[in-house]
């Protein structure tokens, strides 16, 4: 009967380890997924600011004129 409560308790950590492991990648996925999202989003952002940075130093430099 102890060597049957060894066992198990060898397989319960087993497949407790597995399931970690498993656990692990899948939030390492979910977390470039995440990353992914955010690179692009700044990009975005960055592309408007440049498109409207001509524009905004237009002005700055004609207030500064004044």
């Amino acid at each position: 009967m102890g060597k049957e409560t060894a066992r198990l308790g060898r397989e319960s950590r087993v497949l407790a380890g597995a399931i970690w492991a498993a656990g692990v990648g899948i939030m390492l996925v979910e977390m470039q997924f995440g990353m992914d999202y955010v690179v692009s989003y700044v990009s975005g952002g960055a592309r408007t600011i440049v498109a409207w940075l001509p524009m905004i130093s237009t002005v700055v430099l004609h207030f500064l004129g004044r």
